[in-house]
């Protein structure tokens, strides 16, 4: 099964992306590609354009251009929108999500942290 590669936005610490990594995950943060500071917008291209699902704590930013990309039929590869975590429970959170799902599960779909506890 094919593996889903993770963009951190910037809300979430660079230190998920090592963690994440040192698990043997394909995950990369906003901090470390100079991405701080862009729109959402940005960011979501950003991921869809590198075949990655965006990890993001801007809850209702993201829910607004889940929206937006439905209505206009444009295309992503995945939301996962978080409330704050502690990062031990953020990295079980994501490895779990990780674990189950596969990339074509998740395009085009937004989904929720806590679905994972």
């Amino acid at each position: 099964m094919e593996k889903i590669k993770i963009y951190i936005d910037e809300d979430l610490t660079d230190r998920l992306a090592v963690a994440l990594r040192s698990r043997g995950y394909d995950v990369i943060s906003a901090h470390e590609i100079n991405m701080r500071g862009k729109t959402d917008k940005e960011q979501l291209d950003y991921a869809t354009k590198h075949d990655r699902v965006i990890l993001t704590r801007n809850i209702k930013h993201f829910i607004g251009l889940q929206r937006e990309y439905y209505k206009k039929g444009l295309s992503h590869n995945g939301i996962v929108v978080t409330d704050y975590l502690p990062l031990k429970e953020l990295i079980r959170r994501i490895t779990k999500f990780l674990n189950e799902r596969s990339p074509v599960e998740i395009k085009n779909y937004l989904d929720w942290l806590q679905n994972y506890k």
